[in-house]
């Protein structure tokens, strides 16, 4: 009740309070089912949480129906009484059976309120009922305003559920759930054991809808929705009839207490897999073409669904297994993979894989290198029996997964089944008349009703011979031989498709076809532009060429360098003498280091820069400014006074002492206040290297601002600063620049890539050949990288 401290019974008065309000949750079904026993409920509960509100300093302002509106002095007060009122409910509720359990639900906000006469009114108020309607039953929500006062003030949980919008509020508003560990019947939630997936800071749920919304828009938007299938179903006027070829085609069921049965038809894989234990394997098997990747987005479509309207459930990420390399443990490849192709930090990375906070979709086992398959494999199951939680799906083709020494150790597989005649003749009687000759081949040629018994090759012919003859493909008696007569009439004709920007079609096969070879010899499934590596080149002679142009950008800059700081430091015929050592001396050195030694472009992390960060570090950097100050200033000095006779020895220590510490301390906090955000948003062609060329100037900035403030300090020259900071943006981040630019201008000059390299493959991705994943590409089929591969070779 209200006490003489609170201004309940001054007219019209305005103060700022914490409000609680709550709420029975489905209070008017229970009331109509029973109201005697319902209002017999909720008094018993009322009193209950009355008692508790006076133990916190908090008053029951008004009681309508089963909503409680509560006054707080603090927003403090205010949630630690709404955790001990759910504890209460819940300890009492532990030994009454469920027809006596009523649940209730908490909102809580700071904010302006305005007492008049007997009612209580304003924004306070009305977001405060808002947000208990967000809450769940035996649940807590609570406003931006309250989580920034109370969560360094109180033990709590609380997850970022994100921007909600609430009735009569005009902007949505930012949510916290307060979670309290129950383990009652009746219908309350069971969290006795914290899991860390459960508890989401705003940062936190900020990086979660990042991941999806990029898993979403790369392999859903960018590979799913731009498959063959879809392609031919928009070309053959069929795109209003998604279920023309309805997926999935055709599906065999096998696990533990069943033997390959099929699936019923309409049968969605999704439900099958969430009849999973935390933790279950499922491996999704089929020949060359029969739809497994397609297979493997449909369920992460689903899963991503399932993962963005619950955050406590496992994020569906997709990686293909190809890049994987015999040393790697699986979660070292995993954290490499989500930071080249999603931009995740490590940390974060392997944050999320630690604490199984992952749903692994693996396609492609088969696209591991052979000799490292059955290693795959192994190091698979090792990864499954160290993180037992972690749900995973992988891809193969079933007959190198047959092939095998080892096998994965799954809940259950699936087969996808070839499609059946009907299935053929359904989608070809849609088609209309644009494949009426293929129709009629189909019918006597048996060889072709085999090879259109793939979903691929299907609507590959749909695509290469619409309203076209099948004259030549007739006359090819080998299965072999007719699939890639298939293959080759699809380039020609996506070659030939109109588009703004036109490439004669040799050197787009030729660049094709030199990306499959490289591709598949390197077992890529994806190709970004800033992996591009030395070893790609053809030979020696190539690579000699190679270290020498990244030699000569070393040297020329290192020689500029060089000859400036001597020459404003001594004098300029010096300068010009040492500029021309340094600069081939150098030249040599990264020729040979970088060129062949330390081949491999690393582009170097994205980093930002934070005030804050550098502020917090300055102490660190002052110990380690009077650490080497101690130590150089003394020898620095001495030397001055008696090597070179100028000066007194100690006063000269102390000088030096003092310049060198204050120096080391303002460049330890400078690069100190760099870090590493959590994920980039955006996703760009060759985004690497563009990110490292901007980061090498943030290193020149802070080098030279540092170097700069040295130099000032030690009394020499203020260019000598930015000059420095210069050579040092050049080694710290511009060394991945100069030798892509390198690696680059080698391969266009002996044809293997075209100049705008980035605009090529979008070119080659709108003629229906690749598809864009992110910032990277992958063939429209594995099949079709295997045909150009094998052009190659022969």
């Amino acid at each position: 009740m209200p006490d003489d401290s609170q201004p309940l019974d001054i007219p019209g008065n305005h103060t700022l309070a914490a409000i609680a309000f709550t709420e029975a949750v489905n209070f008017s079904s229970l009331i109509a089912a029973d109201e005697q026993h319902t209002q017999t409920l909720l008094s018993r509960d009322i009193e209950l949480i009355t008692e508790i509100c006076q133990d916190f300093e908090g008053s029951v302002l008004k009681s309508t129906g089963d909503r409680l509106l509560i006054y707080f002095v603090s927003a403090v007060s205010a949630v630690a009484c709404a955790v001990e009122i759910q504890k209460a409910l819940a300890a009492a509720a532990e030994n009454l059976p469920p027809q006596n359990i009523l649940q209730h639900r908490i909102g809580i906000h700071l904010g302006d309120v305005f007492f008049c006469d007997s009612e209580v009114m304003g924004s306070g108020v009305n977001l405060a009922a808002q947000l208990q309607q967000v809450a769940s039953g035996g649940g807590i929500c609570i406003s931006q305003t309250v989580y920034d006062v109370v969560k360094n003030g109180l033990a709590l949980q609380a997850t970022y559920l994100g921007l909600k919008k609430l009735e009569n509020i005009a902007a949505p508003v930012p949510v916290y759930q307060v979670l309290i560990p129950t383990n009652i019947a009746g219908g309350y939630s069971e969290e006795s054991v914290a899991d860390v997936r459960t508890y989401l800071t705003r940062e936190q749920y900020r990086d979660r809808i990042i991941l999806i919304n990029k898993v979403r828009q790369y392999w859903i938007s960018g590979v799913l929705q731009t498959s063959l299938r879809d392609r031919a179903l928009i070309s053959l006027g069929l795109n209003e009839q998604l279920d023309a070829l309805k997926l999935p085609w055709g599906l065999t069921w096998a696990n533990a207490d069943e033997a390959g049965n099929p699936l019923p038809p309409g049968t969605k894989l999704i439900d099958k897999f969430k009849q999973f234990a935390k933790g279950g394997t499922l491996l999704i098997l089929g020949d060359p073409g029969a739809g497994k990747t397609t297979t493997l987005l449909e369920l992460t479509r689903e899963l991503l669904l399932g993962a963005e309207h619950d955050y406590t459930q496992p994020l569906p990420v997709v990686f293909n297994l190809s890049s994987w390399q015999r040393k790697q443990s699986i979660l070292d490849w995993l954290v490499q993979q989500l930071h080249i192709q999603y931009q995740v930090s490590k940390d974060i990375g392997k944050n999320w894989l630690q604490n199984q906070q992952l749903l692994l979709m693996l396609d492609g086992l088969d696209e591991v290198s052979i000799l490292h398959r059955d290693a795959c494999v192994v190091a698979l199951n090792d990864f499954s029996l160290q993180y037992p939680q972690t749900e995973i799906a992988i891809a193969s083709r079933f007959q190198d997964y047959e092939l095998l020494s080892n096998r994965l150790k799954v809940k259950a597989a699936v087969y996808l089944q070839p499609l059946s005649l009907e299935q053929i003749g359904e989608y070809l009687t849609n088609a209309g008349g644009e494949l009426t000759a293929f129709k009629q081949a189909l019918k006597e040629d048996i060889i072709l009703q085999e090879l259109a018994r793939s979903p691929l090759m299907l609507s590959t012919i749909a695509l290469a011979y619409q309203g076209k003859s099948f004259e030549d493909l007739t006359q090819m008696y080998s299965l072999e031989e007719r699939r890639q007569h298939i293959l080759n009439a699809y380039i020609e004709r996506m070659l030939n498709r109109r588009s703004s920007k036109q490439y004669s079609q040799k050197k787009a096969m030729r660049w094709l076809i030199w990306l499959a070879k490289q591709m598949r010899e390197k077992s890529q499934g994806v190709f970004f532009i800033e992996l591009l590596q030395s070893s790609w080149l053809p030979n020696i002679w190539y690579k000699l060429i190679y270290a020498t142009i990244v030699g000569i950008i070393a040297g020329i800059l290192c020689g500029i360098g060089g000859a400036l700081n001597v020459g404003i430091l001594l004098e300029w015929e010096l300068g010009k003498l040492a500029g021309i050592s340094i600069g081939t001396g150098t030249g040599i050195i990264a020729a040979i280091v970088f060129g062949f030694i330390y081949s491999q472009i690393t582009p170097v992390e994205t980093i930002k820069w934070s005030w804050k960060k550098t502020r917090s570090n300055l102490l660190h950097g002052l110990i380690v400014g009077i650490i080497l100050g101690a130590i150089l200033g003394p020898v620095c000095g001495l030397f001055y006074s008696f090597v070179l006779k100028v000066g007194d020895g100690w006063a000269e220590a102390l000088s030096f002492g003092l310049r060198i510490g204050l120096g080391v301390t303002l460049i330890f906090a400078l690069l100190h206040g760099l870090n590493s955000p959590t994920i980039e948003n955006n996703t760009i062609p060759n985004q690497g290297i563009w990110q490292s060329a901007k980061n090498a100037i943030v290193f020149f900035l802070l080098g030279a601002t540092g170097m700069g403030l040295v130099a000032f300090i030690l009394g020499l020259p203020i260019l000598v600063g930015p000059i420095t900071g210069l050579l040092f943006a050049v080694f710290v981040a511009g060394e991945a620049c100069i030798k892509h630019f390198a690696l680059r201008l080698v391969l266009l000059c002996n044809g293997s890539i075209p100049g705008n390299y980035a605009r090529f493959l979008d070119w080659a991705t709108e003629h229906i050949l690749l598809q864009k994943v992110g910032g990277g590409y992958i063939f429209i089929h594995r099949l079709l990288l295997e045909h150009l591969a094998e052009i190659g070779n022969r």
